[in-house]
């Protein structure tokens, strides 16, 4: 019989103690619809097909339905460490037997706090890659942001502007990750190709609140028209 989280979570609970080691997992929507020539929005269900033996789940499980381009979700964290089997299935109601779009293996590590995000690879090629989140705390006034390669696109470098102080990432390639503490307030954010200067991929100003930690996630294809950033935000208070 198939179930949701949340009831599963809630028979996991009652099955064991979360250890201080726990696992937080959330799960993140980049793929454009547009991408694969279907609607932006593209809506898919989320199922774990496999995981720990600690959790006493009947499989496929139902992690969230319905989840369109944009979205991130918490999943939960109580959970064990151990390899996760997740598939990204065309939305059917959230019965986890629809048309699979996507299928990885990841594992969460002892205490780790991670995203699976679903996103395109250098090629175009739909795929899961689990990014760990950097929840370290903060001090006052101090913000953190993370550049995330997601998108159809070759290596770039990534320029922060806050008044007269910049900081500079370079050659980011797809699905790597690099971050740094920054001073809390509006940040100009600009996406070159790794070879040019000439003209940003993506520009915009974004606003940094105290200990926030922010994952910005380069999704879409600068060929198609629909390269753009994701944010997810974590509070670290």
């Amino acid at each position: 019989m198939k179930r949701t989280i949340a009831a599963a979570l809630l028979a996991a609970t009652a099955a064991f103690a979360a250890p201080a080691s726990a696992a937080t997992l959330y799960v993140g929507h980049g793929i454009d619809g547009r991408d694969l020539g279907l609607a932006q929005g593209l809506p898919v269900d989320i199922c774990l097909v496999g995981g720990p033996a600690e959790l006493p789940f009947t499989y496929p499980v139902e992690l969230k339905s319905g989840v369109e381009f944009g979205a991130f979700a918490k999943i939960a964290d109580n959970l064990p460490a151990g390899r996760y089997d997740v598939e990204v299935q065309l939305a059917g109601g959230g019965t986890c037997n629809s048309p699979v779009a996507i299928a990885s293996s990841f594992f969460l590590g002892f205490g780790e706090n991670a995203t699976a995000f679903a996103h395109l690879t250098e090629y175009g090629t739909p795929a899961i890659t689990k990014f760990v989140n950097d929840v370290r705390p903060l001090a006052a006034g101090q913000a953190r942001l993370f550049a995330r390669h997601a998108a159809a696109f070759g290596d770039v470098n990534v320029l922060l502007r806050q008044g007269k102080r910049s900081v500079m990432i370079r050659g980011l390639e797809n699905p790597d990750q690099e971050g740094a503490s920054l001073g809390a307030g509006s940040w100009s954010v600009a996406i070159y190709p790794a070879d040019s200067w000439w003209k940003p991929a993506f520009s915009a100003t974004r606003p940094l609140a105290s200990k926030v930690a922010y994952f910005a996630y380069a999704v879409g294809s600068p060929a198609k028209g629909t390269f753009s950033v994701l944010i997810q935000p974590i509070d670290l208070n």
